[in-house]
């Protein structure tokens, strides 16, 4: 299971730059683009051996935080029974606290993927709905692999933007929002907010 949670962290958060070269950003075909563009520049990143980790983290973050669309991500995590408990002082914080866990569970694995681990991705056919795009990967790891789902939505101001990845069938947001229920089931949000800081990365097995 680590394993697997370690693939994927390094594929979730190797998604996206800027992309350029399709005539039509809005297309689902420019999603999908997106990925397999950005894959390549992630990894490119994590083999450059002049950097250093705290260099790689900057410049994977300066990849990855144009696109995700975190404060989605957040309050869909959150779920609709409990985001709206909060106040816009504790949205900002749950927000700021949920994506720094985030980002943490990764650059605490990013050790383990690099060196000469061997890295297959293959892609498989995406999926559109409306506004909609979800992009099937696979990724490949020495002799280990994980089924994965991107699930981009269309914003006409900002383009395609991630709100949620499938890891094995089993969705970052549902597991998250698993954990918060749990959580506030006996806590309050000061409490829920307090335990963001040890907030566990969702299962995979």
């Amino acid at each position: 299971m680590k394993k697997l949670l370690i693939a994927a962290m390094f594929i979730f958060f190797m998604a996206t730059v800027a992309f350029s070269g399709e005539k039509d950003p809005h297309s689902p075909e420019a999603a999908e683009a997106l990925l397999k563009k950005n894959i390549e520049s992630v990894l490119a990143i994590l083999e450059d051996e002049s950097l250093s980790g705290e260099e790689q983290k900057k410049k994977i973050e300066s990849i990855v935080d144009p696109v995700f669309n975190y404060p989605l991500i957040a309050r869909l995590s959150l779920g609709p029974r409990n985001w709206p408990r909060l106040n816009p002082q504790q949205r900002d914080l749950f927000i700021e606290r949920f994506v720094r866990r985030m980002k943490d569970s990764y650059f605490e694995n990013i050790a383990m993927i690099q060196g000469g681990a061997e890295k297959k991705v293959q892609y498989g056919e995406k999926r559109v709905e409306d506004n909609r795009v979800h992009v099937p990967v696979r990724a490949g790891m020495k002799d280990s692999s994980v089924d994965m789902i991107y699930k981009f939505h269309l914003s006409e101001v900002e383009g395609w933007r991630v709100y949620d990845v499938e890891i094995n069938g089993v969705s970052i947001v549902s597991s998250y929002r698993s954990q918060f229920n749990q959580v506030l089931a006996s806590s309050s949000i000061d409490e829920m907010l307090d335990a963001l800081k040890t907030l566990e990365a969702p299962k995979t097995e």
